[in-house]
């Protein structure tokens, strides 16, 4: 998916400031330090809408039975890497809609081939869009990875050759990689008495679980190996996406470093509206969002205020839900 590096690393913030930070749950924490796998995967899962909600009301119904862990400490896991997800999303897609020059969610539709979209190809610029995202992940990477440095990366993860045979090389792999996901399912042919429309309907649901390859990572190795001063400017990439002197980013990195940071500090520097970059502002919500999952597990609230359900000041335009 594009912006990959920019969700995970807008989730291990979120972790690096949750630990400090007393008005957040501390199950969060706990669980997504017990499974920082699956609290990732949570991070780059789609539809967080739909699925926040009830696993955060499993989470918190159960928590407190030792029977329930770990199954209950992956549940929990899960959904605070997709509040973090949303957040990113709410900022993130409007920025790369707009320095991209094409509607993510359109793109999104073209890129994956949707049949709904057949005929507005034109509309979007696929190439743009995925140089504008590895732009935007490659100064994640060194930011906030060190270049690679940081778990779960190495210094080698952008660096590859993209010599002779890479292209064909991606395809094979991608190919393996779609049959794993098509046998992590139960895809069973109807019978033949069930007759021609029962095969092409079971053909359609086979097609629903495939998972489009559209993203080439050719764009992300250039991105971070031979980054031009021009496109650096043209995606706004250290002047909107990520600032230094945002206060969020500025105490972030100071945990990192390892220095002393309050909650007090951690507070202060995520309130409403003290973030201009979208960087930022994704650390800004995905803390207050975290706020609102906490006042709803311990009852002070009647349902968890999902960050689609936000408008900021600060967003150019609002991502549709997914």
């Amino acid at each position: 998916m594009s912006d990959m590096l920019t969700h995970w690393a807008v989730f291990d913030d979120s972790l690096r400031l949750m630990r400090l930070d007393d008005s957040i749950e501390r199950a969060f924490v706990e669980a997504c330090e017990n499974e920082p796998q699956i609290a990732r995967l949570g991070a780059l899962t789609r539809g967080g809408g739909k699925w926040m909600h009830p696993l955060l009301a499993e989470a918190r119904d159960k928590w407190a039975n030792p029977d329930e862990h770990p199954l209950i400490d992956r549940r929990l896991a899960w959904v605070v890497g997709g509040i973090s997800h949303q957040a990113c999303d709410t900022v993130a897609k409007a920025l790369l809609s707009k320095h991209a020059g094409s509607e993510w969610n359109l793109t999104h539709e073209v890129l994956q081939r949707n049949p709904e979209v057949k005929g507005r190809e034109g509309e979007v610029d696929v190439d743009r869009v995925q140089e504008c995202s590895a732009y935007y992940d490659a100064y994640v990477f060194r930011k906030v990875y060190l270049d690679g440095k940081e778990s779960p990366f190495t210094q080698n993860f952008l660096k590859a050759d993209w010599g002779p045979g890479a292209d064909a090389l991606e395809e094979y792999m991608g190919a393996v990689f779609q049959r794993s996901l098509l046998s992590a399912h139960t895809l069973r042919p109807p019978a033949a008495s069930d007759g021609h429309e029962a095969f092409i309907a079971w053909q359609d649901e086979v097609f629903k679980f495939m998972q489009p390859r559209y993203l080439f990572p050719k764009w992300w190795i250039q991105a971070y190996n031979n980054p031009d001063p021009a496109k650096m400017a043209d995606y706004a990439v250290e002047t909107e996406f990520y600032l230094d002197s945002d206060p969020i980013i500025g105490v972030a990195r100071r945990i990192h470093r390892g220095e002393a940071v309050s909650a007090k500090e951690i507070q202060a520097a995520s309130a409403d509206d003290m973030n201009q970059s979208t960087y930022g502002q994704a650390l800004e919500l995905s803390l207050r969002y975290l706020r609102n999952g906490t006042a709803y597990w311990h009852h002070q609230a009647d349902s968890l205020v999902a960050p689609n359900a936000y408008k900021p000041k600060w967003a150019v335009s609002q991502p549709a839900a997914e």
